[in-house]
C-alpha cells in the first residue's frame, strides 16, 4: 500500500466497506422477505385454526344430535350437516395454501371426498323425508352410511387440525429466528459502520492530520530569524512529500534569511558610519556657502550638493527606520492637526512644482490614538510619493473618513500617471522603486508602520483623479502587543 497515495487509499477502503455494506443489506433484505413470507404462513395460518374451531363447534353441536340422528334426522340436524360441509370446503381451500400441506394433496383429497360422500348421503336420504321436512324417517342402510361417512370425516378433521396446530407451532417459532437474525444483521451492519468510521478517522488522522498538525506547530514555532524546525516525514505519501519540500523551504529560507541579515546588518553598520560625515560634509558645505559671494559664478552648485547631502541622509535614516523598527508611543491627537503640519513642511514643495492639495475631513473620525510620530512619517512619505509621482502641475486629494465604528479611513490620490496593476503588489516591497532616485524603502516603512498599528494599507485606481490612490484603514485605538 505504500506506493498508493491517500486519495487511493480513501476510495479503495470507501469501495470494500461499500461492497461488505451491500452484502450485509442483502442478507438483511433475504430475511426481511422470509420474515413478511413467514408472517402471511402465520396469518393464513390463523384463519384455518379460527375456521377449524368453527369446525369443531359444529362437530360438537352434531354429536350433541348423535342420539337423535342414529335413529331419525331432522330438519336442524340436516342443516348443521349441510352448514359443516360447506365450513369443510372451505377450510380445505385454505389448507391447500398452506407450506406443509402442499405435499399431502392424496389426505386432503380422501378427507374432501369424505364431505361429497357424507353430504351425497345426506342429500339422497332427504328424498325419503315428508316433503314438509318436519321428521322423516329413513332407512337402516342410510344411517348406517351416514355414520360412516360422518366417524371417517370426523377423525379426518381432528387429525387436520393437529396438524395445524404444529405448524402454527413452527411458523411461530421460524418468525422469531428471523426476527432474531434481523436483529443480529442490523447490529452487525450498524457495527461494521461504526468499526469502520473509527478506523478510517484513526487512519486519516494519522495519515493526514497528525502531519498537518506537525506543519501549522512548525509554521507557529518560527522565531524572529525565520529559522524552521525540521520535521520528520510521515503519513500517506502526499504528507511525507508535502512534509519534505516543507524542510526544503524552511532550510532555503534560513539561508537566504541568514544573507539578508548579514547584508542588512552591513547596511546599517555603514548607515551608522556615513550618517556623521554626511552630517559634516553638510555642515561644511553651507559654511562655505555662507562665506562664497553672491554674485559667484558657482553658487548653485552649492544648492545642487546640499540637496544630494539631504537625499543621502534621508536613504541613510530610512535604511536604519526599516532596519530597528521603534516601538509604539501611543498618544491621542487629532488626524486633521497632523496632515495640516505635512501640508506646512510641504508647502514650499507645492508651490514650486504647481500642485495643489485639497483636504476633506469628516469630524466625527479626526480623533485617533496612535503614535504621532509614526503617522507624521506615514503622511509624509505618502505625500512625497505623490509628489515625486505628479512631477510638475497637479492635484493631491487627501480624504478622511470612518471606516468602521472603531475605525478610521485616510485616502491620499493624486493626478499622477498611476501605479500599473502588475506593480501594485510589489509596491510596499523594500528596495523596489519605480523612482530613479532613493532606496525604495519609504513604501515599505510605511507598511510595516501601518501593519504595526493594527491597521491596513493598499493602492487602488484613483477615484476623483486618474492617478493613484493610497488607503490607510487604522483602528482607533493600536492593537495590543
Amino acid at each position: 500500500m505504500r506506493r498508493f497515495g491517500l486519495s487511493q487509499r480513501v476510495i479503495f477502503g470507501t469501495i470494500v466497506i461499500s461492497l461488505l455494506t451491500i452484502w450485509l443489506m442483502g442478507i438483511t433484505l433475504e430475511r426481511f422477505s422470509g420474515l413478511l413470507s413467514a408472517a402471511a404462513h402465520l396469518r393464513v395460518a390463523d384463519d384455518v385454526i379460527s375456521m377449524g374451531s368453527q369446525v369443531q363447534d359444529d362437530l360438537l353441536d352434531l354429536l350433541q344430535t348423535q342420539e337423535t340422528f342414529d335413529q331419525y334426522i331432522s330438519e336442524q340436524t340436516w342443516r348443521h350437516y349441510f352448514e359443516f360441509s360447506r365450513r369443510i370446503s372451505t377450510l380445505l381451500d385454505r389448507v391447500r395454501d398452506l407450506r406443509p400441506f402442499r405435499k399431502q394433496t392424496h389426505e386432503l383429497n380422501d378427507l374432501d371426498s369424505a364431505r361429497i360422500e357424507m353430504s351425497g348421503v345426506l342429500m339422497n336420504a332427504t328424498y325419503t323425508i315428508n316433503p314438509s321436512f318436519t321428521v322423516g324417517a329413513i332407512s337402516a342402510d342410510t344411517l348406517r352410511r351416514l355414520r360412516t361417512s360422518r366417524s371417517r370425516l370426523h377423525q379426518q378433521i381432528r387429525a387436520l387440525l393437529l396438524q395445524e396446530r404444529e405448524y402454527r407451532k413452527v411458523l411461530e417459532t421460524g418468525v422469531k429466528q428471523q426476527i432474531d437474525s434481523m436483529k443480529t444483521t442490523m447490529i452487525s451492519i450498524v457495527s461494521l459502520l461504526l468499526i469502520s468510521g473509527i478506523c478510517s478517522a484513526i487512519y486519516l488522522h494519522k495519515a493526514a492530520i497528525a502531519p498537518l498538525n506537525c506543519l501549522m506547530l512548525a509554521m507557529r514555532s518560527t522565531d524572529e530569524n525565520c529559522a524552521m524546525p525540521v520535521i520528520q516525514p510521515s503519513g500517506a505519501p502526499e504528507m511525507r512529500e508535502l512534509i519534505e519540500s516543507f524542510n526544503q523551504m524552511g532550510l532555503s529560507l534560513s539561508r537566504n534569511q541568514k544573507r539578508l541579515s548579514s547584508l542588512l546588518s552591513l547596511a546599517v553598520a555603514v548607515a551608522h558610519e556615513v550618517r556623521n560625515p554626511i552630517a559634516a560634509i553638510g555642515t561644511a558645505i553651507q559654511a562655505l556657502e555662507a562665506g562664497y559671494p553672491k554674485e559667484g559664478p558657482d553658487k548653485d552648485i552649492f544648492k545642487e550638493i546640499l540637496k544630494e547631502v539631504f537625499r543621502l541622509n534621508n536613504i541613510t535614516t530610512d535604511l536604519l527606520v526599516f532596519a530597528k523598527p521603534k516601538p509604539l508611543i501611543p498618544e491621542i491627537f487629532k488626524v486633521s492637526e497632523l496632515v495640516e503640519e505635512v501640508r506646512v513642511l510641504m508647502k514650499s514643495v507645492l508651490a514650486m512644482r504647481k500642485i495643489e492639495l485639497e483636504l476633506f475631513f469628516d469630524e466625527g473620525s479626526n480623533e485617533i490614538s496612535a503614535d504621532r510620530n509614526q503617522f507624521h512619517r506615514i503622511l509624509l512619505n505618502l505625500l512625497t510619493n505623490s509628489v515625486d509621482a505628479i512631477g510638475e502641475s497637479g492635484k493631491i486629494l487627501i480624504k478622511l473618513e470612518p471606516a468602521s465604528l472603531k475605525g478610521i479611513l485616510v485616502s491620499i490620490e493624486d493626478s499622477g500617471p498611476g501605479i500599473p496593476e502588475e506593480k501594485r503588489e510589489k509596491i510596499f516591497q523594500p528596495f523596489f522603486s519605480t523612482k530613479t532616485k532613493g532606496a525604495g524603502l519609504g513604501l515599505a516603512i510605511v507598511y510595516d508602520m501601518v501593519e504595526q498599528h493594527g491597521g491596513h494599507i493598499c493602492v487602488l485606481p484613483g477615484k476623483v483623479l486618474p492617478g493613484a490612490r493610497f488607503e490607510i484603514e487604522l483602528p482607533r485605538e493600536p492593537k495590543a502587543d
